[in-house]
């Protein structure tokens, strides 16, 4: 069997015999270890070092301040989600200094943008499906198990 294109063979095979399946005549060709050289490379981009420091530089100076304002703005006692949403603050600041924006005044945009990504957790229909129960409390779990009972009945 044979590919022809303008009467010139392009790739010729042999016909395989039925229980020819499981012989290979050549090995597999043996992909290089490591992560992928162009996303590496696409991963290093010029600007990337002067962002990474002045990030470095904010992070010293306003991480409190962007913790802060997140801990005022969250439900009370909620200290992993304080710190997951000053996180995705940090990182939200650091894909605005990768786009090339300059920043004037670094203080007011991450407090805008802690208060933007609460508004964003509390706006998403994720957190509006969830129910806060409060288990050391249980009479009011039983006096609404007992309302339930009662209209089933």
């Amino acid at each position: 069997m044979s590919i022809v294109t303008d009467d010139q063979a392009l790739v010729q095979a042999a016909p395989v015999a039925a229980d020819d399946h499981s012989k290979t005549k050549d090995p597999l060709p043996q992909r290089p270890r490591g992560p992928h050289p162009y996303r590496v490379a696409s991963a290093a981009r010029a600007g990337d070092d002067q962002a990474r420091e002045l990030l470095a530089g904010w992070f010293g100076e306003y991480a409190p301040m962007v913790q802060g304002v997140v801990a005022r703005a969250v439900r009370q006692g909620d200290l992993d989600l304080v710190e997951d949403l000053a996180q995705d603050v940090w990182v939200q600041a650091w894909q605005y200094l990768l786009r090339g924006n300059a920043v004037a005044r670094p203080a007011g945009l991450l407090a805008r943008m802690a208060r933007c990504r609460v508004a964003d957790h509390y706006l998403s229909a994720r957190v509006r499906r969830e129910l806060v129960t409060d288990f050391r409390d249980d009479s009011w779990a039983v006096a609404r198990l007992a309302s339930r009972i009662g209209a089933a009945a």
